[in-house]
């Protein structure tokens, strides 16, 4: 019989991503930070799967409520060219002077992070792996750059990261929740953590939407403004697979964590420091719930 292959899937989305934050710490609290030989993540989910191969989980919900908040300059509403701040994520909290991400403990984990990102041009995902960085540039400086293009959020932060000649956006634009890809990797046994309920689906924008959409998005690559405003066909099939999964029964084991309380859940863009720690504290009873263990 063949051996089991754990893998993560891990979603992110704005400050959203506080919730799959608080699933990573208490994935590490449960033992299981190096139990999985592959890890697909995309935006601040791929940013949040960092922090638990690196063994710094203590401080990926703090990063989030305590310097992302509304006292910080990462989301300006004001500031039309870059509501949300991607350089300070990078810049001041990821490599923050006393207690920054270990990008090189990334690399030199077993386990391999697979993280997507969306070709500028072609709207299509492009996978990253930290096997890749390290082989590129062994300093690590890379896997920084990898997280800046993967939060990249077109309208939001109007700026393409380029990566090994490639030009890129969010990875969340075109493979939000890379449960597919962990199934063709020969993943068997797969957490996959949501930042969203399993009822949300991505449809197209219509009527007004649409038109408002297709303006403030004029000077981008066609591909990626059909991406943005048409139906997201692959999210859409990845949360259909994740709400009946009983199609894979007998091949592959998935284990959810997806938000419990839609009430508690943080929006793209939410700030409230006390709002940030009690999504993350959601987040937190639900994967000891789906594990079926006690929350410590």
């Amino acid at each position: 019989m063949a051996a089991e292959v754990r893998g993560l899937v891990v979603q992110g989305g704005g400050m959203r991503g506080i919730y799959s934050a608080g699933a990573m710490s208490a994935l590490a609290d449960a033992g299981m930070a190096g139990s999985f030989s592959h890890i697909f993540a995309s935006s601040a989910g791929a940013i949040n799967a960092a922090y638990l191969m690196s063994g710094q989980t203590d401080l990926v919900a703090a990063g989030y409520a305590d310097h992302l908040n509304k006292s910080s300059p990462f989301i300006r509403y004001w500031r039309l060219n870059k509501i949300v701040d991607i350089d300070h994520l990078v810049d001041k909290v990821l490599r923050h002077a006393e207690f920054p991400l270990d990008v090189k403990a990334v690399i030199k984990s077993p386990t391999i992070l697979h993280v997507v990102v969306t070709d500028r041009l072609t709207a299509e995902p492009v996978e990253v792996t930290s096997k890749d960085i390290g082989g590129w540039d062994a300093s690590g400086n890379l896997m920084y750059e990898l997280f800046r293009a993967t939060s990249a959020l077109p309208l939001f932060y109007n700026r393409v990261v380029e990566i090994d000649g490639g030009k890129y956006v969010d990875g969340g634009v075109s493979d939000a929740i890379p449960l597919l890809r962990a199934i063709a990797a020969g993943c068997t046994d797969i957490t996959v953590v949501t930042t969203r309920n399993l009822n949300f689906r991505r449809n197209g924008k219509k009527g007004f939407l649409r038109a408002l959409g297709r303006l403030v998005l004029a000077f981008h690559p066609e591909a990626l403004r059909q991406k943005l405003l048409n139906e997201d066909k692959l999210f859409n099939k990845t949360m259909d697979l994740l709400q009946d999964s009983s199609e894979l029964a007998g091949k592959i084991r998935i284990t959810l964590v997806s938000p419990s309380d839609e009430s508690r859940l943080a929006r793209r863009t939410t700030r409230g420091r006390r709002e940030l720690w009690d999504c993350a504290q959601m987040a937190r009873q639900d994967v000891f719930r789906a594990l079926g263990v006690s929350v410590p």
